[in-house]
């Protein structure tokens, strides 16, 4: 199964839900919005946690742009539109964790 993780508020730690979900032997990507960018910033304290995941990780570009962070990303980070959100969530993943 597909999880898409969506993350909207300030740098948190993902670990525990990550770590279960991918246990069970599924697919992961994390969706950053809103505040939860910050978890791609290099000042966050857990924004390790996404290089060591190794799942895909997208943010929103609006988002990003507006915090100013476009050039703090501590890993290969896909900025995406308003369209492609809607698509993630609702063609492309079997189920939306949201945090």
């Amino acid at each position: 199964m597909k999880f898409l993780v969506w993350l909207s508020r300030d740098c948190v730690s993902l670990k525990e839900v990550t770590d279960s979900i991918m246990r069970g032997g599924n697919e992961l990507a994390v969706l950053l919005v809103q505040d939860g960018v910050y978890l791609a910033d290099r000042g966050c304290p857990h924004s390790g946690e996404l290089r060591e995941l190794g799942a895909k990780v997208y943010a929103s570009r609006t988002h990003v742009e507006e915090r100013g962070i476009s050039d703090r990303l501590v890993t290969d980070v896909e900025l995406v539109g308003y369209p492609e959100i809607v698509d993630l969530i609702m063609e492309k993943y079997d189920r939306v964790v949201s945090m």
